[in-house]
């Protein structure tokens, strides 16, 4: 009868565990790793053509949203951001429930703002901004989208005024 017991238990804290936990794959890993460098490819590319509308491939509308509208503020200040991902280290990535996932990157940039009217470079030109950054990615239909991206530090080891 102890036996038993033990036996229902071990099932019912697997059964917990199974519900409650999320195992992922090697197939989502490389599903979200793939999610993001396209997301920065497209954030590049939407904000040199001013257009974030690709962008919304790979990103929530809502998280698309806030990118167009810090675009839309460079723009009303004459500014267009031309940006290079030079290296990305994935140095966590974590599924803690069913259809959701969580990623600590290490990104090195470059980037110059462009006066739109000059085409000239305008403000700043930055070369090697260090980041890491958190993203939250969600699952829907089979597919991974950005829905968030928080800065846990950023150092810009070379910024040359123009």
């Amino acid at each position: 009868m102890f036996q038993m017991k033990k036996v229902l238990l071990v099932i019912l804290l697997m059964g917990i565990c199974i519900g409650g936990c999320h195992i992922s794959t090697e197939k989502d890993t490389q599903q979200v790793k793939d999610t993001i460098l396209k997301y920065n490819q497209l954030l590049a590319e939407g904000y040199a053509r001013m257009n974030m509308t690709p962008l919304r491939e790979v990103a929530t509308e809502e998280h698309a949203q806030k990118v167009y509208h810090h675009m839309a503020a460079l723009g009303e200040a004459k500014i267009r951001m031309e940006s290079r991902l030079v290296d990305i280290e994935f140095s966590d990535i974590q599924f803690p429930k069913k259809d959701f996932a969580k990623v600590k990157t290490k990104e090195r940039w470059n980037y110059t703002h462009i006066n739109i009217d000059s085409k000239m470079p305008a403000q700043t030109v930055v070369q090697g901004l260090l980041y890491r950054l958190s993203y939250g990615l969600v699952k829907k239909d089979g597919r991974w989208f950005v829905s968030s991206i928080s800065v846990l530090e950023e150092n810009k080891p070379s910024e040359k005024k123009s």
